[in-house]
């Protein structure tokens, strides 16, 4: 039962976080949704990287069914998309930065993922005697 809440819990954070996303990417003025904080002031203008980073860290622990290099596709187009939608809009520019930030992100996010869910997994079955 604690292992079906918290895929649940992992599934509705990973959808919040890309609809998150999303409105950063997409909003005239992105500041309304985190109450006036800037990223770039905070994080020396990372903020693609890191975002990007956890989405691909969410997506890879909710991963179950799907293969890893279809996820990881899926992403990689999530991620040209956001960008290149922001050429429609005339209160955002596009930047071929951002996109190689946010595959770096997504990279390092899935890996991270990849890393902590073969910890978890050792961890279970060393601490709880399972085989």
């Amino acid at each position: 039962m604690k292992i079906i809440r918290l895929r649940l819990l992992i599934h509705v954070l990973t959808i919040c976080w890309i609809i998150f996303l999303t409105l950063l990417l997409w909003l005239p003025d992105p500041r309304v949704l985190v109450f006036g904080w800037t990223p770039s002031e905070d994080v020396g203008g990372y903020s693609h990287l890191i975002s990007f980073m956890i989405l691909g860290f969410l997506c890879e622990l909710d991963r179950r069914r799907c293969s890893f290099e279809l996820v990881g596709l899926a992403l990689i187009f999530y991620a040209v998309f956001t960008e290149t939608g922001q050429i429609f809009f005339p209160y955002r520019e596009f930047d071929l930065n951002d996109i190689i930030q946010n595959f770096a992100g997504l990279f390092v996010g899935l890996e991270i993922g990849t890393v902590t869910k073969i910890a978890y997994r050792f961890l279970k079955k060393f601490f709880c005697n399972e085989k």
